[in-house]
């Protein structure tokens, strides 16, 4: 069974286009990644490498933070270890959130800002069709540019562990949040961009208004500096859970609300 007719896949392609030929999408889907996990981890490396150790502040409250599986490290090792599995998660959850509501805040919400949103209701495809091939077509988009970020990191965090002569970073926690938490995510951002696109006045209300989805994962990962709790892959595994539910009733109601007589309004 074909998960797209050859119709859908073509609003589809049509989708990226638009998404490329926007300067602002454009950049977003570019810089931001690269900013995640490539400057940022960089730049981190490079001071934790040249930065005598008893040179840092706030060493001893950062150590604290250390779970049991991290005991026998040494002091720059064990802040790289803290880089990896405490910081990088947030920077890199940022990558399929925003790559998703950009692209689908360009695909919704850019059809009426563009003004071929009346023309295409008047195509012969059901206006459930074209929700399918929109929603399909912004996560497809998200989860490219999501897994190569993933791919880009590890090889960024392959060659911290080598310089610092630590094992891979690779452990159950990120292979919860790159294998069912990212895309969890994903189909978050683009969904929930689906339901308040019927609202939405221009594609630059739409963006500003997914940088809401944001906050509650940055506190969830800045609050393990309070030491009162630390994200393990339990943890991340009941978050995906709960996004995964949520995320099919926003499709469901979005479908719904996908209406010419909503989105004309």
């Amino acid at each position: 069974m074909k998960l797209m007719t050859s119709a859908e896949k073509a609003l589809a392609r049509k989708d990226f286009g638009d998404v490329w030929e926007n300067k602002m999408a454009r950049s977003i889907l570019i810089l931001v990644p690269l900013v995640m996990v490539l400057v940022l981890p960089v730049f981190f490396l490079s001071l934790l490498l040249n930065v005598p150790m008893d040179k840092m502040n706030g060493m001893e409250q950062m150590l604290k933070l250390l779970p049991p599986q991290a005991a026998g490290l040494d002091n720059r090792q064990s802040i790289f270890y803290l880089m990896t599995n405490l910081i990088c998660p947030m920077f890199f959850l940022m990558i399929p959130l925003m790559s998703a509501s950009v692209s689908a805040a360009c695909s919704f919400v850019g059809e009426k800002e563009r003004g071929t949103l009346e023309t295409l209701l008047l195509t012969p495809m059901s206006v459930r069709k074209i929700f399918k091939a929109k929603v399909m077509g912004c996560v497809f988009l998200s989860a490219v540019t999501t897994a190569g970020s993933f791919l880009l990191f590890s090889i960024v965090m392959a060659v911290g562990d080598v310089l610092l002569a630590m094992p891979f970073f690779l452990n159950w926690n990120w292979l919860v949040l790159f294998f069912l938490l990212s895309p969890a995510v994903t189909v978050f951002g683009v969904v929930f961009m689906a339901l308040v696109s019927a609202k939405s006045k221009s594609y630059v209300e739409s963006v500003q208004t997914s940088g809401y989805l944001v906050l509650p994962f940055v506190l969830l990962f800045t609050g393990q500096f309070t030491g009162l709790y630390q994200v393990g892959a339990i943890l991340l595994l009941w978050i995906s859970c709960a996004l995964f539910v949520a995320d099919f009733l926003i499709c469901f109601f979005s479908a719904r609300l996908f209406t010419p007589e909503k989105l004309l309004q």
